[in-house]
């Protein structure tokens, strides 16, 4: 760990307005932004006329306009709420708190043209309210966590502390939405005087491309964005960023070893949580031990996780954790993590571990990774969503049933067996959001054929292109479609595959109403109760190819004309 920079990082004193107009404070492989850009912009936003009594909610997945509306909302005394996403249950729950949209919410304001002519204040003050951020949600609704600007600038000293950066661009791959991506990879950038990257760089290729053309003092990621890394470092640069930082979910030792690996960087792994921020570190490849930040302290009494921390709304108090953990030092701090304290569920009056019971299903040959759930569809039973390597996972009735009697049987010696699972998911990955989070929405998802019976288990979607979407589906033996095809050997009648596909087709593509016209329809082989298919629905032009293929081969190939509903003619009165 590096020595204490000279002088600490900061943020209420504005180091965005402190420079020459033409630095560079943003930039990508070709495009550069400057200073006197971003200032222009952030005094357009602090001059934006706005309600005095309401509060403001920004959502800008651009992180230059993102930036330059949270600055300037910041100079105009504003706290702002930072939703983690733009889906129309978060908007109407932010209308329901009658916050002002802005950013690329429905019903946003529009984004106010440059104004050089606002004077703005040189400092802002370490206890303004600064931004609502959220829990990921992942036992329940997401929770609000407020923070400080003095609270902010604190996590960032902190990461400047341990990890000073060189010279180059802090690139981020995760969103600036979440608490993450905020402080490491957008706020310690402006803090410490570095460009910022212009856009979130997703996929191996691009950040490829940066590694190429632009020097990288720390690429901020995840879990989900490092798994999609090469196998070896074909095709990347030899060059690779200053350090790899990640966090907002577990990393395991593999993925890390593989990322420095390709990249030539060291990587540092990051726990901590929404409401504490930034906790402890290690080096996943190399420790399975994490060490507390120097401006955390921990404490456990066994069966609770108690934090102190000058980034907290209390400093002198002690916070109670969600997580076990096992103290092995104190000077320094350092532990080790033994699942969540907060899923500790009651089924039929009988308590269990949420986190336990998946511990014990991912030590089942062949799973890689279980989460578990209570489905309030059955009265608290217990679902578990499980990912599996590839050619463990069942294809038909007879496997599939196979499979669950023998989880039950291993999870039976440590289990009661009213506390199992009642309902399975088999999945190739679990699903995650921009965070690298498996929310409890999410998770909750891959049940809604309980609530449905007319759907099948939507498992899991693939983007291949921004043309074609691969969907994995699974057919439940309590379908609707199946009554009555046939009696003593029930089949998933094809008018029922057809309206599938265009129901996907409308939401993914969002093509409301869109695909009528059907052509060259053919259903080669029968679906089946029990069967894990894969329907792969390509848009070109004005077209739709679709074709649905389990193990089984395959079970149909239709082709859907467009119809435009606006263009269509009104039958006569």
């Amino acid at each position: 760990m590096s020595a204490h920079p000279l002088s600490a990082p900061s943020l209420t004193r504005c180091p965005w307005l402190s420079g020459e107009a033409t630095d560079i404070v943003a930039r990508s492989g070709q495009q550069r932004r400057t200073r006197g850009e971003l200032c222009d912009a952030i005094r357009a936003w602090a001059n934006l006329p706005l309600p005095p009594d309401r509060e403001v909610a920004l959502y800008d997945s651009d992180p230059w306009r993102f930036t330059a509306a949270l600055l300037g909302l910041w100079h105009a005394g504003r706290r702002v709420w930072l939703p983690g996403d733009a889906l129309s249950e978060t908007v109407a729950q932010l209308r329901r708190r009658h916050l002002v949209l802005l950013g690329e919410l429905p019903g946003a304001r529009p984004t106010p043209p440059p104004d050089a002519h606002v004077t703005l204040a040189p400092e802002l003050s370490p206890e303004q309210d600064a931004v609502v951020l959220f829990t990921s949600g992942s036992s329940g609704e997401p929770t609000p966590i407020h923070r400080t600007l003095g609270q902010l600038e604190a996590e960032v000293a902190a990461f400047e502390r341990h990890w000073p950066l060189a010279e180059g661009v802090v690139i981020s791959q995760v969103s600036h939405q979440h608490t993450w991506g905020l402080t490491a990879g957008l706020l310690r950038a402006l803090a410490t005087s570095h460009p910022f990257g212009l856009e979130i760089v997703t996929w191996p290729e691009t950040l490829a491309e940066w590694l190429s053309n632009v020097p990288v003092s720390a690429l901020i990621s995840s879990p989900p964005q490092l798994s999609r890394l090469p196998g070896s470092t074909i095709g990347m640069p030899s060059r690779g960023p200053g350090r790899i930082f990640s966090a907002a979910a577990p990393l395991d030792e593999k993925a890390a070893a593989q990322a420095e690996t390709v990249l030539g960087s060291e990587l540092i792994e990051i726990y901590g949580s929404s409401e504490s921020g930034a906790i402890a570190w290690r080096r996943t490849g190399q420790d399975t031990i994490w060490q507390a930040l120097d401006d955390v302290r921990l404490r456990s009494d066994g069966a609770r996780t108690l934090l102190q921390s000058e980034r907290l709304p209390r400093p002198e108090q002690w916070h109670e954790q969600a997580d076990h953990i096992q103290l092995l030092s104190e000077h320094p701090v350092r532990f080790t993590l033994h699942g969540r304290a907060d899923r500790i569920v009651k089924v039929a009056g009988k308590r269990v571990s949420l986190e336990g019971l998946a511990h014990h299903i991912e030590a089942f040959p062949g799973v890689l990774a279980a989460r578990c759930l209570t489905i309030d569809h059955s009265g608290g039973r217990i679902g578990a969503v499980i990912a599996m390597a590839h050619d463990a996972i069942a294809h038909d009735h007879d496997t599939r049933r196979r499979l669950i009697s023998d989880l039950r049987a291993h999870l039976a010696g440590a289990f009661e067996p009213v506390v199992l699972p009642r309902f399975w998911r088999f999945v190739d990955r679990l699903p995650v959001n921009a965070q690298g989070k498996l929310t409890r929405a999410m998770a909750r998802h891959l049940f809604d054929d309980l609530d449905d019976r007319r759907q099948p288990r939507w498992l899991d979607i693939e983007s291949p292109d921004p043309d074609q979407r691969r969907i994995t589906l699974e057919i439940p033996e309590r379908l609707a479609a199946l009554e009555g095809h046939f009696p003593g050997r029930p089949i998933v009648p094809g008018i029922a595959l057809i309206h599938w596909a265009r129901q996907q087709a409308e939401r993914l593509f969002d093509a409301p109403d869109r695909w009528r016209d059907m052509r060259r329809v053919r259903f080669p082989a029968p679906l089946l109760p029990g069967d894990r298919a894969v329907m792969t629905l390509s848009r070109q032009h004005d077209a739709l190819t679709v074709s649905v293929r389990s193990h089984r081969g395959q079970h149909l190939q239709l082709r859907l004309l467009g119809v435009d509903p606006a263009t269509e003619p009104r039958e006569s009165s």
